[in-house]
């Protein structure tokens, strides 16, 4: 069940806030639990099962090592529970990527298995781990009951795409400096409905655009609409993603908890290692956390070992992100520019302006051959495609079907281009200790808001309604 559905705004949501609020106090961890797991069944009932097991054995495996002090016992639990996340997560989702390599290398006949993936296991395997790795470290605060362990590791409202959130920042009891009561649920609902306009009136809309161009054979292909096909499709992955992450964030706040965020305008990055502490943060913080600093960080006296961290970092972000060698690639390019820019201090040197600027476009440039590569089904077939975008000698530089669609989306291609910047937080700025002026801005934003959700809700009606990007995942 998406999230932008019609069941889920209108019958599911509703009727959970409602069953939410009007229990006890006592009662709501249980109340939002069940609510949980039914959005879990609903949506991939085959999987139900298994995937409420994962959360049964993961609790008693966290809980069994908070319970000893005996260190050996307690590794070997960790162990053992990172050992079973990983291996469903590598059942499910890299069987038939294993037997394929295997049949092309050695020419064997393995049948593929075609597995559909349990909802959200790449994310919930990530958040059990870091449940266990920090009950493991001290650092999980643990309740009482341990219905709050299944809540964090089943909350719907980020069970499919995130944010990867740790257990400590799931706890109403902990945190002193949370938003309370009709606030935060004030604050949930808006940002809810941000990310609905978001994903449904800029992402799936563009959609349309990047789709057909990679459907459509490269003998078809202009340099202009090649151009533009990445460039949709960057804009489409950022307001599908980060959509989905404002309504997570979104509701999780209507159901009196806070959520970190996980984008931070990343096309405005200054360089490609600072884009990843702009894009799914929370992914890159797991990394930092539970990779990059058991292996050794930058703390290794041998550079070389600090290379081989972030290889290691790299290689897996690609292959989490997908089953094939186009992201293994995508991964390694990753790993070799922030290399680079750790080992010539670049763009931090540059003291002229201009190459300052330069550099960013240098840097958007490179993630959008990288986008290309995430997008494309085969690593051949993205490689042929960003060739079409630099080389114009069997086809043409443009042609009248690039020009049609730049016209006939020309109002969501400019919103989408100008969203990227950070105007909002601008105008905030400029308006601050400026009360009134303050005040009318937000109502008429919030006011153009409703307006552009009841339009998404119409665009949903008749059925312009895409999957989310990572819904796969």
């Amino acid at each position: 069940m998406a999230i932008t559905s019609m069941l889920f705004l209108f019958m599911f949501l509703p009727l959970s806030l409602l069953i939410y609020y009007i229990a006890d106090d006592k009662a709501k961890d249980y109340m939002l639990l069940g609510i949980s797991l039914l959005f879990y069944a609903i949506g991939s009932l085959q999987y139900f099962v298994i995937f409420l097991a994962a959360v049964c054995i993961n609790v008693i495996v966290g809980r069994s090592i908070a319970g000893t002090d005996r260190i050996l016992l307690r590794r070997i639990l960790l162990a053992a529970g990172v050992f079973l996340n990983a291996g469903l997560l590598g059942y499910y989702k890299y069987t038939d990527f294993l037997l394929d390599t295997v049949n092309r290398l050695w020419n064997t006949s393995f049948e593929l298995q075609h597995m559909l993936l349990p909802l959200g296991i790449s994310f919930f395997t990530f958040k059990a781990i870091s449940y266990l790795a920090d009950i493991y470290r001290g650092q999980a605060v643990l309740d009482e009951n341990p219905v709050h362990d299944m809540l964090y590791l089943s909350f719907f409202a980020q069970i499919q795409s995130g944010p990867i959130t740790r257990y400590n920042e799931m706890n109403r009891k902990k945190d002193p400096d949370r938003k309370e009561g009709a606030g935060l649920f004030s604050d949930g609902v808006y940002r809810f409905l941000i990310g609905f306009n978001k994903k449904v009136l800029i992402a799936n809309v563009i959609s349309n655009i990047s789709n057909e161009v990679f459907s459509q054979p490269f003998e078809k292909f202009s340099v202009s609409y090649a151009w533009l096909g990445a460039v949709c499709y960057s804009l489409q992955l950022f307001f599908d993603f980060s959509g989905y992450s404002d309504m997570a964030i979104g509701l999780s706040e209507m159901f009196g908890y806070n959520c970190m965020e996980n984008f931070n305008y990343p096309y405005m990055t200054e360089s490609v290692s600072k884009f990843w502490r702009r894009w799914h943060i929370s992914l890159s913080q797991w990394f930092r956390d539970y990779v990059y600093i058991p292996l050794g960080g930058s703390r290794s006296p041998q550079k070389i070992r600090v290379y081989f961290n972030m290889f290691a970092v790299w290689v897996l972000t690609g292959i989490w992100h997908g089953a094939a060698w186009n992201f293994v690639i995508w991964g390694l390019g990753y790993f070799v520019m922030t290399g680079l820019e750790r080992l010539t201090g670049y763009p931090e040197k540059l003291r002229n302006p201009v190459c300052k600027i330069i550099y960013r476009f240098l840097t958007l440039l490179f993630i959008n051959f990288q986008w290309v590569l995430f997008r494309s089904e085969s690593l051949h077939s993205g490689l042929i495609y960003i060739k079409k975008m630099l080389i114009c000698q069997s086809n043409p530089l443009t042609d009248s079907r690039t020009l049609f669609l730049i016209k006939d989306y020309s109002l969501f291609l400019i919103l989408a281009i100008v969203l990227c910047f950070p105007v909002v937080p601008w105008i905030n700025r400029k308006l601050e200790g400026r009360k009134v002026l303050h005040t009318a801005y937000e109502t008429v934003v919030g006011v153009l808001i409703v307006f552009a959700f009841i339009w998404a809700v119409s665009f949903v009606v008749s059925g312009q309604n895409n999957p989310f990007a990572y819904a796969n995942f």
